[in-house]
């Protein structure tokens, strides 16, 4: 057999198992505070743990060494399986959601895309809010985790380009005890900066309930909210507070922490990180001098929204201050620039990602030296180091498939009765897990409730291809997956 489809049940069930325990934390909160939904968050979490037991009968005599396909199989399933469990609450807890709109927003959850079909969320219960913000919480550090073990191993993106990232850790990492502390680190980490966001939050004004969704949702990159305002309507200090938390979300996490256990220097001096950081600067200091000078904003007030904004869309948390589809053409057309991009990789932000970014540049100012000399001996780099023939070719595979699944998806959009701005933005935003869209009917002032049910399947899709840097989901799809 090509496939152990043993092995893939047996790493399923310990992982649906804890999404089961976790499903009962929403149905602990009503049931204390006396309001509906209960029910529907316990057989919520009967189902996972039902199925996870399943998956263990099934995976009892599987082996013990899982292969690449068994890893890409492993995790195409896993986060499908989750996101249809996950729909339950939303389908039966809120009547007007048909359940294709309760999987897009499990699937916006868990993707932390943070777009959103739920109107009125100020009048929806609490136990529904609560349950976006642990889908959120839970799909960041899945992803992370993603990104740092498994896709380096499968060569997604390069072993080469993980271990600049964090010199600390090495290939004597991949499946031995060495990578057990370093998942162990990445949770405390993320657990702490939570912690630190939600305290932060309280201190600006919030209450614990707003201050721990929030925080949840921010440090996932996810950008749902505990109102339909989003961010409009909170202080200065909140804006602050959530610019600081999204550009820290949106950086290598295993950086941070060999940072902060060594050279703490060495964080700047990464390539991706700073030109992540220069990318935001950049940006939102031209967009809050067109704010000064065509909407006459004050100085104070221009930065503060535009680094909020520009930040948000880079670390694609997507939070929403103003419309900057409303402020003027320059600034937009800046923003639809940066849509795709993306944070750094090893951190809980989607998109493109800047390293990649980074790779393509180098390429073409390696290509264009060669034309002028054609005997130069040049190669890509990338902090200082040779870009390996692999890394560059995971590189142009993966933007090739991105440009082709957003040019089919927004094509099936059109068909499907949205107009060529908003089947565009929408699916590049949803592509890149960002969440707000800018076109005429789809935008920051908007969300995704008024789009039909074939719609909220496609998007759906894309969030998850996006999550999983879409060649480990496609490649399920092929024949040659299933042959030796």
């Amino acid at each position: 057999m090509v496939i152990d489809f043993r092995l893939v049940a047996k790493l399923l069930a310990p992982a649906l198992f804890l999404f089961g325990i976790v499903s009962f934390i929403p149905a602990i909160y009503a049931l204390c505070n006396t309001t509906h939904g209960t029910g529907a968050f316990v057989a919520t979490g009967i189902i996972g743990l039902f199925v996870s037991f399943c998956c263990h009968t099934l995976g009892k005599k599987a082996g013990q060494n899982p292969s690449i396909r068994v890893l890409f199989l492993f995790t195409t399933s896993l986060w499908v399986i989750v996101a249809l469990i996950a729909a339950i609450p939303f389908y039966y807890q809120l009547p007007d959601l048909s359940f294709s709109q309760s999987l897009f927003e499990s699937c916006s959850g868990l993707s932390t895309t943070g777009s959103t079909v739920i109107t009125h969320l100020e009048q929806r219960p609490q136990a529904i809010i609560l349950w976006r913000a642990i889908l959120h919480y839970i799909g960041g550090v899945g992803f992370v985790a993603l990104a740092v073990v498994i896709l380096p191993i499968s060569a997604m993106g390069g072993m080469s380009i993980f271990k600049t990232e964090s010199q600390s850790f090495d290939d004597s990492a991949k499946f031995t005890p060495h990578l057990k502390t370093m998942v162990i680190s990445l949770f405390v980490w993320y657990v702490a900066i939570l912690v630190a966001c939600t305290l932060f939050y309280v201190v600006g004004g919030f209450d614990i309930f707003t201050a721990i969704t929030t925080a949840m949702s921010t440090v996932a990159t996810g950008g749902m909210t505990t109102t339909d305002a989003s961010m409009n309507g909170t202080t200065p200090f909140i804006q602050y507070v959530t610019i600081v938390f999204m550009l820290i979300s949106s950086c290598p996490f295993l950086l941070i922490l060999s940072s902060l256990s060594g050279n703490f220097f060495k964080f700047f001096k990464d390539q991706q990180v700073k030109g992540f950081i220069i990318i935001n600067v950049v940006v939102a200091t031209a967009v809050a001098i067109s704010l000064i000078y065509l909407n006459d904003y004050d100085l104070e007030k221009a930065f503060r929204i535009s680094f909020f904004n520009v930040v948000a869309v880079t670390s694609t948390t997507g939070y929403s201050l103003e419309d900057f589809t409303l402020w003027n053409p320059f600034a937009s057309s800046l923003f639809l620039c940066i849509l795709a991009i993306g944070g750094c990789s090893g951190s809980t932000s989607g998109g493109i990602k800047t390293f990649r970014i980074q790779i393509c540049l180098s390429m073409f100012n390696t290509q264009l030296q060669k034309l002028l000399h054609p005997h130069i001996v040049s190669e890509p780099r990338f902090n200082r180091k040779v870009i390996d023939p692999a890394t560059l070719s995971s590189v142009i595979t993966y933007l090739v498939s991105y440009i082709f699944i957003a040019m089919l998806s927004s094509i099936v959009a059109c068909s499907l009765g949205l107009d060529l701005g908003d089947s565009i933005t929408a699916t590049v935003s949803c592509l890149s897990n960002v969440g707000p869209a800018m076109g005429t009917t789809l935008n920051p002032s908007s969300n995704f409730s008024q789009v039909s049910n074939p719609l909220c399947l496609l998007f759906s899709a894309d969030m998850i291809l996006g999550r999983l840097e879409i060649l480990p989901v496609l490649i399920c799809f092929t024949r040659m997956f299933y042959k030796r």
